[in-house]
């Protein structure tokens, strides 16, 4: 039973805050923030539920809190969490004002987070959701759903056999050896079992009929739910080559892709050299974890300027400098011809470019992007790129297709400001088009509106990236990235869409505008521009 003895402390004076201002104190072995909004002071757990930041060094805008770190989001009045990433709230404290002290009563044992409070199936309600996937989209989803009052059967459907995990580490902490396999799942297996949300694990779903909401796995048999959301995620692309199908080459998508790369590496006692073809941001965090681990890397890649498509020149030769900084080898703009592989005793493999390159290796790993997993999807036409069309509920927009959800990297969506189509292949967004997914299946009302948001971390750099546009007309800066102190702004029409840097608290300020609905201004006086993308 909870313990019921609480305790109560004098925290502040009333006048030491006015409102928008946070400060944390330490309360019976406690970190507590305390907030003052609208005249009022609130109290919660000082630390985000996501890798613990000090949400003190947060954005405080209107009611709601962004994370400095990674951006979640919560509200300061009731500690829920609005936006990931993270799972849990907040813990709410009571808060009461005597004459000018501020007075926070404490119960005995409590924490700073708390679980979210989830309904309980009913065995009466017959209706099921299936859930294609086992990812960021598709494990918020079910929670949400529980979250949202639907009491019928859920089940999720994997090809993994590994309860849903922390993917973006794959290639960050994990590959460099600072998170242990532990540490990964979001949940334990407890939790579903406690919120009785069923996961299917090993089958592999080779059609799905989107009229019929019927699913066919590879042993042919065949499942029909009463709604259906397909969050399949991306299928890494394959070089098309010869050898690219050799034991020591490898493609990079989930735990057991990362194990079976970091056996092959352990089994190597001398001198280790990993070949990284392709220039994505899987690849390239792969190859600072790799470093991290001494590994000797070569980067081998289509692309004049890394990144440079997605972030523009300069912050794209900023990345570049910094991995070559950190002994990071590079063949840019260059094509690959062959693979081959050798069983002489040494196991070694060579990668052949084009122009009579020849890059021996232990290993070789492919990271040229991914392609929305929907080549089994029946019922529907799928756009140029494979991907669904849905709306801001994340409901197929194909009136064919009854009940049927898609999210995340398989989704094209309206950008929430402009109202143009678009996909992302952000985990974060993936999480939060779960939660907007899982809402409107239990039957809640609730659009996209929230902002789009990732980050890539390389040899202890992080690079932060807010908004969304895929086009620009130019890109003001304030610092510069030559110097790795700066703020990119992605202006399309007059309006900046985006902005991407290394200024953590600035990037977090500019998300707090897009979340109020607003266009963050450029800086006034810019350090300079790159020219529009072609």
């Amino acid at each position: 039973m909870a313990s019921t003895e609480t305790t109560t402390h004098t925290v502040a004076q009333f006048d030491d805050l006015q409102d928008g201002q946070m400060k944390q104190v330490s309360v019976a072995g406690l970190d507590i923030l305390l907030v003052r909004v609208d005249g009022k002071y609130h109290a919660m757990g000082a630390h985000c539920v996501h890798y613990g930041a000090p949400l003190v060094k947060g954005v405080l805008t209107g009611n709601h809190l962004i994370c400095p770190w990674h951006h979640a989001v919560y509200d300061v009045t009731t500690g829920d969490h609005i936006e990931p990433p993270g799972r849990n709230c907040l813990t709410s404290f009571s808060i009461t004002i005597n004459g000018q002290d501020v007075d926070l009563t404490v119960t005995r044992g409590a924490s700073e987070h708390r679980m979210p409070d989830f309904c309980k199936a009913n065995k009466d309600d017959l209706r099921e959701i299936g859930i294609v996937g086992a990812g960021a989209a598709a494990s918020m989803a079910a929670e949400t759903l529980r979250k949202e009052g639907f009491t019928g059967k859920i089940t999720l459907l994997t090809y993994e056999d590994d309860f849903p995990y922390d993917r973006p580490n794959i290639s960050k902490e994990y590959m460099a050896g600072e998170a242990d396999p532990e540490w990964m799942p979001l949940r334990s297996p407890q939790f579903y079992a406690d919120n009785e949300i069923s996961i299917v694990f090993g089958r592999r779903v080779t059609n799905v009929d989107l009229r019929t909401r019927e699913v066919t796995f590879d042993d042919d048999e065949r499942r029909t739910f009463d709604m259906l959301l397909l969050a399949t995620g991306g299928t890494p692309r394959t070089l098309p080559v010869p050898g690219a199908d050799g034991k020591n080459v490898f493609l990079l998508r989930t735990m057991h892709d990362a194990d079976q790369i970091l056996e092959r590496l352990a089994d190597i006692r001398d001198t280790r050299r990993v070949v990284i073809i392709g220039s994505s941001f899987i690849g390239m965090e792969v190859a600072s974890s790799l470093r991290h681990r001494d590994v000797e890397v070569t980067v081998v890649s289509t692309d004049k300027v890394p990144f440079e498509k997605n972030l523009g020149p300069r912050v794209g030769r900023f990345l570049f400098n910094l991995h070559q900084q950190h002994g990071v080898e590079f063949h840019l703009d260059a094509s690959v011809e062959r693979i081959e592989s050798s069983d002489n005793g040494t196991a070694t493999t060579t990668t052949v470019l084009a122009d009579g390159t020849r890059l021996e290796s232990d290993l070789v790993i492919v990271g040229i992007g991914v392609r929305p997993a929907t080549d089994f999807i029946q019922g529907t036409t799928l756009n140029k790129d494979g991907s669904l069309t849905v709306d801001a509920s994340m409901k197929l927009t194909d009136p064919a297709c009854p009940n049927v959800w898609a999210a995340g990297d398989i989704a094209t969506f309206p950008h929430p400001q402009t109202g143009q189509p678009i996909r992302v292949e952000h985990w974060r967004l993936a999480n939060q088009h779960g939660k907007i997914a899982g809402c409107n299946m239990a039957g809640n009302s609730k659009t996209y509106q929230e902002v789009p948001f990732f980050w890539t971390r390389h040899h202890g750099t992080t690079l932060k990236y807010v908004g969304h546009t895929q086009q620009w007309d130019n890109i003001t800066f304030d610092g510069s990235p030559e110097s790795g102190d700066f703020v990119a702004y992605y202006i399309k029409d007059g309006r900046v869409l985006a902005a991407c840097g290394t200024r953590s608290h600035a990037l977090t300020q500019i998300h707090a505008q897009f979340h109020r609905g607003e266009f963050p201004q450029p800086p006034i006086h810019p350090t300079s521009e790159d020219s529009a993308q072609l």
